[in-house]
């Protein structure tokens, strides 16, 4: 990534962590991969386990056949695969039911959902490979999503000012917002334009609310807030009859996703939305899934502008980031986009050991990703508040992995041999 002389002082910090991420090692080792369903959900041409030697570098996943390393030598060389797992969705499988004659049972394996419905196993040779492995992922996915947030902080922060209407776009939202874009309904997935109709809640639920909130004391329950919803139309010409695609009316999360290189910034739309989605069709299915936006541009207004165009509604009905008050600037406050931003140390307040340690809490195999996210915001929290007693010298070493095939070293000399067993 280049970092430039003319990058604004607001995105200089993120332009770092983003590229630290990038190249940062999360886990490394040796074991078995069966590719089990691909892109269209069916069972993979090739379902035969092959031993791989593998690297989780910031969201990507590098597989070498060990086979192939083996009978290239030293001096030969094998070229990877890779699967990204950014947008992934992962679940640890104690006891794996096998196919054939012999039957059995299949140990440590962990299921990794990706693009589209492609779908991987990887089989662990011990349940504490499989959890070091599971809390890499988990680990590189989470500062992944932090990271892109705090992106979309910073950017507002840079270049929002600059807007002439910034401050009518950030005005809460008290109408429906009505507008083309190009929508994803999940990694993979073919895009499709659709009207995007944004509905606020209703202005009485709302004044009812802000009475409620300045009645209540210190002893009161939450005031829970009124929330409205996104609807994906395939017409603009919206009638009471006209059935969505799909519709969302809980979102925990919404941020703009770094196009990956500078130039393309400031006519980047993307967005990426976490919650609560319903599919509708013959029957209507609601899951926890995430889709992508891309609002579409308007003549004199750059892609920048209509992005915020679109996440200020967003946020102002899910009340996220605080909205729709002010936007949440304290790196401490796990509500906000600038959460875990350091100001003078290197991105990262968790290991692989604090990750490992959520995964062994009770209750956790049924954790959904927002549970994950909560979760993990909270150790951080805690790591964050605890920071200050750790020596320099000691916050240098957490995180850190060495690049020696086939092992994972921890900052304290102790490793795990990860190569599955004959």
């Amino acid at each position: 990534m280049d970092l430039a002389q003319d990058t604004l002082p607001e995105l200089q910090p993120i332009f770092t962590f983003l590229n630290s991420h990038s190249n940062k090692l999360y886990q490394e080792g040796y074991f078995l991969k069966l590719h089990d369903l691909d892109s269209r959900g069916r069972p993979s041409a090739d379902r035969a386990w092959t031993e791989c030697f593998a690297q989780l570098v910031g969201t990507v996943l590098s597989l070498w056949d060990a086979a192939a390393l083996d009978a290239a030598g030293e001096d030969g060389e094998v070229l990877p695969t890779f699967i990204n797992v950014s947008d992934a969705s992962i679940k640890m499988i104690e006891s794996l039911p096998m196919n054939g004659s012999a039957g059995g049972q299949l140990q440590n394996v962990l299921s990794i959902s990706t693009a589209a419905n492609n779908r991987y196993l990887l089989h662990f040779n011990s349940l504490n490979s499989l959890t070091q492995w599971t809390a890499g992922f988990r680990l590189a996915m989470y500062e992944h999503t932090t990271l892109q947030e705090a992106y979309t902080g910073s950017l507002i922060a840079g270049k929002g000012k600059m807007l002439n209407n910034i401050r009518t776009i950030m005005e809460r939202s008290k109408f429906v917002i009505d507008d083309w874009a190009r929508v994803r309904f999940g990694a993979g997935t073919p895009w499709r334009r659709c009207w995007c109709v944004i509905t606020p809640p209703n202005e009485k639920e709302w004044a009812k609310y802000q009475k409620a909130l300045k009645k209540r004391d210190t002893y009161d329950r939450k005031v829970e807030v009124p929330k409205g919803d996104i609807k994906f139309y395939e017409t603009k010409r919206v009638t009471k009859k006209t059935r969505p695609i799909a519709t969302i009316k809980d979102a925990f999360a919404a941020y703009a996703i770094y196009p990956q290189s500078k130039p393309l910034i400031d006519q980047s739309t993307l967005i990426k939305l976490n919650g609560q989605i319903t599919i509708h069709g013959a029957k209507d299915v609601t899951t926890e899934g995430f889709l992508f936006v891309m609002p579409e541009v308007h003549p004199a207004v750059s892609g920048f502008e209509m992005m915020l165009r679109w996440l200020f509604p967003v946020w102002d009905i899910f009340a996220l980031y605080g909205r729709p008050n002010r936007l949440i600037a304290d790196s401490l406050d796990q509500r906000g986009l600038m959460f875990a931003m350091p100001r003078d140390r290197r991105y990262g307040y968790l290991d692989i050991l604090d990750v490992s340690g959520l995964i062994h809490t009770k209750g956790s195999q049924t954790w959904t990703e927002q549970d994950w996210r909560r979760e993990l915001k909270k150790l951080t929290s805690h790591r964050m508040n605890s920071a200050d007693d750790t020596p320099p010298q000691a916050r240098g070493r957490r995180n850190t992995l060495s690049l020696n095939h086939g092992t994972v070293r921890f900052g304290n000399d102790s490793s795990t041999d990860t190569s599955p067993s004959p």
